[in-house]
């Protein structure tokens, strides 16, 4: 005890003496093990700590194959009626519910607002296990035809609207016009699993009433609790066989074949899927610094054992047993280690509230990423892990070194030898592989991100601020008072100085799709299942000249024109023209949705294709609709403005509640920021992987410049020598440079080696850029060579003093 004590104290003082390189061991330590923590708790929270609900293991989403459309969409949302039949006759399944968000006009305890309000199941809450943070929440009663309209209310909501209280039980609340009785509250935690998010943003849960005999479109969500011991494919196996029943009531009521099946997905998998790879690969990043890093200290290590050499031989000659001598260079590395994880796992915390504050919106789970017991595990792990890493090699030359070799040799020479050059040679030479890597992975995914914000999207945000509109649908209840309302909006907005033009739409741009339906050439006698499907936009006649979106042919549809015959004007996009009349005029053509009875549509016009829904998908074939065709009792206003697009915000309200106040009005946000939203998620990846990028870069140059440095200085000798005997300076550098490039060249070739085999895993993250593109790879790989020849001739030229007369008294 009292020897181990000694040690501890002999050890700090020494790394004491020695600052430089024990700062340099701690703070690199702490950097790279702190980001390394941080990135394990976004996989952590994101893809291994279990969902937020009791047995998520059972838990599944539910969605519907359309086998003749899915050329059109592979898979889609859940059509009502068939899940009805779905949860009259499953058994491998406990419980089930369907459900969808929809937009509300929010009238009580306040001024009226545009809230989120989920229409579900009764079922929901039994299926995700939750509990209400007051009253109760919706049962399987609750959702039968002519029940109480009854409503659960989010947190959120109850603290803003009603101040907490809990008298709020049994209060009505006016959604779209229609008194709601409260019955529970949400607890703040709950997370409603929707699409591929955890949505946290829900006001209120209303009951889903499915009508006798409605047919119902492919809208909604649906989930599942699997019943206890069922496996996912015998839930897959029942929905199949439920599916092909459905099917063969819908091709006898169609007069056409129609093939359905189901996909049964486990809902972490739903969840997080699209996102797996990005994050793994952001570990992966790290975890190839963490071992640039690693690397570089070992080289740093090992060099300064390699120096201290004779001073450990003469503890040894004193007395000192191998086995202590191991001992007390083991516990300079584990003080450095030590002190390098505590300050790591500060970082961590601190680096992970910058990550989820400044984190796309879309990125699932963000929420459940925190420092937890088990990311303090793994930072003890880790810290254990790449200390004994650093410490491995040092120890290793301590143990096979000749303590009497090593008194007989000078102190300079103490260190030199084979072994010695070639470990410091393979250690650079990983570290320089491993930055090539990252850097050709950073080079592409900077350069995809490049080709993503040079995408032309086909109109203009210039000066355009969106605001979104929602009316009480009971006041509101038919298409007449709907138009009068949205007419006088509109006209009050235009009439506003600075106005250039305010239009209306159903869907704004980068919002995804939105009402997809079959588009029917008129005269085709191709079934209904195998024509395409497009996009249906309800808009006002000025939308094109708010967004600047060229009308190529023919003109826009026109308010005289509402109600004239029984034709609808139309605008369809160019493709959906050429897809429909090949090597036609499309111009008073006509087409339907194929729904027997429904009256067809008139291009009126052609616009200009644009990337709507997607800045990275081919432009979507797209209807353009007057919004009088069918009304809404929500939609978003788009105001290209003269001005400042948002000082116009406090004006446009105002003339909104001049002509009805209790016409909820939402923030108003510039249009460029669904535009920007669109690529966050690929900007904010490539940032990250710039400074990884960097990051290792700078390890590796400092890596290659030390080792150099410390080669120079353990050989000047040698070259002075040289040089006495008839050597250039310039050979005396061109020797050292092929020491240099022993190390950078091999490491050069492993890096390009290493991109290309990851060039597959990529692939997918890319945007018109080959994961194996020749000129990124040359270029990075240019790159880092040149940089590390540059830190190598830099640590010569730094180095380098040649005195041959010195060396020859020497000798």
């Amino acid at each position: 005890m009292a020897t181990s004590i000694v040690d501890l104290r002999d050890a700090a003082r020494s790394l004491r003496r020695d600052r430089g390189f024990s700062l340099t061991v701690i703070l690199t330590l702490a950097v790279t093990i702190g980001a390394t923590t941080a990135a394990f708790s976004i996989v952590n929270g994101i893809l291994i700590r279990p969902l937020a609900y009791p047995e998520p293991e059972r838990l599944v989403t539910l969605r519907e194959v359309w086998r003749e459309v899915q050329h059109n969409a592979a898979t889609l949302p859940v059509n009502q009626r068939h899940f009805e039949h779905w949860r009259r006759n499953s058994r491998a399944f406990q419980s089930m519910a369907q459900f969808i968000t929809l937009p509300a006009n929010l009238t009580s305890g306040g001024p009226a607002a545009q809230i989120s309000v989920v229409q579900a199941s009764g079922t929901l809450f039994d299926v995700l296990g939750q509990r209400a943070a007051a009253g109760r929440l919706l049962a399987a009663d609750d959702d039968r035809a002519g029940g109480p309209d009854v409503a659960v209310i989010g947190d959120g909501l109850w603290q803003q609207r009603f101040g907490g209280r809990p008298d709020v039980l049994g209060a009505a609340i006016v959604l779209d016009g229609r008194p709601f009785t409260v019955i529970g509250v949400l607890p703040p935690s709950f997370r409603l699993p929707e699409g591929e998010r955890l949505a946290a943003n829900v006001d209120a849960v209303i009951p889903m009433r499915i009508e006798v005999g409605w047919v119902g479109d492919h809208n909604n969500s649906a989930i599942a609790r699997m019943a206890p011991g069922v496996t996912l494919e015998q839930a897959q196996a029942e929905l199949d066989v439920l599916q092909r029943q459905a099917g063969e009531l819908a091709s006898a009521e169609s007069g056409q074949h129609v093939t359905l099946a189901g996909v049964v997905t486990r809902l972490d998998e739903s969840i997080v899927g699209r996102s797996r790879q990005s994050v793994l690969l952001l570990f992966g990043a790290l975890v190839a610094v963490l071992a640039i890093a690693c690397s570089n200290l070992t080289n740093l290590a090992l060099i300064r054992a390699l120096a201290r050499a004779r001073d450990v031989a003469i503890r040894s000659a004193l007395g000192a047993s191998r086995r202590r001598l191991v001992a007390r260079a083991v516990l300079d590395f584990a003080l450095l280690a030590a002190a390098g994880g505590a300050l790591g796992l500060w970082i961590a915390y601190a680096a992970l509230r910058v990550f989820v504050q400044t984190a796309p919106v879309d990125l699932p789970r963000i929420e459940d990423v925190a420092i937890d017991a088990r990311v303090i595990v793994f930072a003890i792990a880790i810290t254990g892990i790449t200390g004994l890493l650093v410490a491995i090699l040092p120890v290793l030359h301590l143990v096979h070194r000749d303590p009497q070799a090593a008194l007989r040799s000078g102190s300079s020479a103490a260190g030199q030898g084979p072994a010695g050059l070639r470990a410091r040679t393979v250690l650079t030479a990983v570290q320089v592989a491993l930055a090539v890597t990252l850097l050709t992975i950073t080079a592409l995914l900077g350069t995809s991100l490049m080709r993503v914000l040079d995408i032309d999207y086909g109109f203009s945000t210039d000066h355009v601020v969106s605001v979104s509109i929602a009316m009480p649908a009971a006041r509101y209840s038919d298409d007449r008072s709907r138009v009068d309302a949205f007419d006088r909006i509109l006209g009050g907005v235009s009439a506003l100085p600075g106005v250039v033009s305010a239009s209306s739409t159903s869907l704004l741009p980068m919002r995804g799709e939105g009402q997809v339906n079959f588009v029917v050439a008129d005269g085709t006698s191709v079934p209904r299942s195998e024509q395409p499907s497009a996009n249906f936009r309800f808009v006002s006649p000025d939308y094109f000249a708010a967004l600047q979106l060229p009308v190529q042919s023919g003109r826009m549809f026109l308010l005289a024109e509402r109600g004239r015959g029984p034709l609808t004007p139309s605008v369809v996009s160019a493709s959906l023209a050429a897809r429909l009349w090949p090597e036609q005029d499309a111009l008073g053509k006509v087409f339907s949705r194929g729904i027997e009875g429904e009256p067809g549509f008139e291009v009126v016009g052609v616009a200009a294709d644009a990337r709507t829904t997607s800045l990275e998908r081919t432009p979507p074939l797209m209807v353009y609709v007057p919004y009088w065709w069918r009304t809404r009792t929500s939609l978003s206003l788009l105001v290209k403005t003269s001005v400042e697009p948002l000082t116009l915000a406090p004006a446009i309200r105002r003339v909104v509640e001049q002509i009805d106040p209790e016409i909820a009005v939402g923030q108003a946000r510039l249009l460029q920021e669904a535009v920007n939203a669109a690529t966050a998620a690929r900007r904010y990846q490539s940032r990250l992987f710039v400074v990884f990028g960097v990051v290792a870069l700078l390890i590796t140059t400092l890596g290659v410049y030390a080792v150099t440095a410390y080669s120079l200085s353990k050989r000047r000798r040698e070259m002075n020598i040289r040089v006495a005997l008839g050597a250039h300076t310039t050979d005396v550098v061109r020797l050292l440079m092929q020491q240099t490039s022993a190390a950078v060249l091999p490491g050069v070739v492993a890096g390009v080696g290493g991109a290309l085999a990851l060039g597959g895993a990529i692939a997918s993250l890319l945007y018109e850029v080959r994961p194996r593109d020749p000129l990124v790879l040359g270029v990075v790989a240019i790159g880092v060579g040149v940089v590390a020849v540059l830190a190598s001739l830099l640590a010569t030229r730094n180095g380098l003093s040649i005195d041959p007369a010195a060396a020859l008294r020497e000798e």
